[in-house]
């Protein structure tokens, strides 16, 4: 099951055919209490407008021991790297977009991509929200040094065994 706040987005998926979609937002998702195994969300952290709120929420959805992962995009720390970053996506990407794409949009759209990064929620302060809202075995783990991958676990039903 896919949950997007826009039904444009979710036409324009190619999985429409494929699963099921529904309309929501993170912070209230129309699915039914310990229905989900497993929540996934891609490059989606830093449009959540409450993040306690949201991860409530993936509680509400989880089933006693399912599992959280959050793909997301995060500053690097090192100040030369935030630059070539900063570069790359607000210059670069622009200017590729502003010869690949057919509509004309695409590069300011591109540019306003490094915004949304920069202004993501502190990697600390996600892990201390997961851990607030009841995960546990809660891990980050980085690639390339802006690619983070959060984990968490709802805590299992005692004397259940999670692989």
């Amino acid at each position: 099951t896919g949950v997007d706040p826009s039904p444009a987005m979710m036409g324009a998926s190619p999985l429409a055919q494929q699963v099921k979609l529904v309309e929501g937002k993170a912070e209230r998702i129309p699915l039914p209490d310990a229905s989900a195994d497993f929540i996934s969300m891609g490059y989606a952290l830093r449009h959540l407008d409450d993040l306690a709120t949201a991860f409530a929420e993936f509680q509400r959805i989880l089933k006693a021991g399912g599992a959280l992962c959050i793909l997301e995009i995060t500053v690097p720390r090192a100040a030369w790297a935030r630059w070539v970053l900063k570069t790359y996506m607000r210059r670069i990407v622009p200017w590729l977009a502003s010869r690949l794409s057919k509509h004309q949009d695409t590069p300011e759209l591109m540019r306003y991509h490094w915004d949304t990064i920069e202004a993501c929620i502190a990697p600390d302060a996600v892990m201390d929200a997961m851990r607030r809202a009841g995960f546990v075995t809660v891990s980050r783990d980085i690639e390339m040094g802006i690619f983070s991958a959060y984990r968490g676990q709802k805590p299992p039903v005692e004397g259940q065994s999670v692989p």
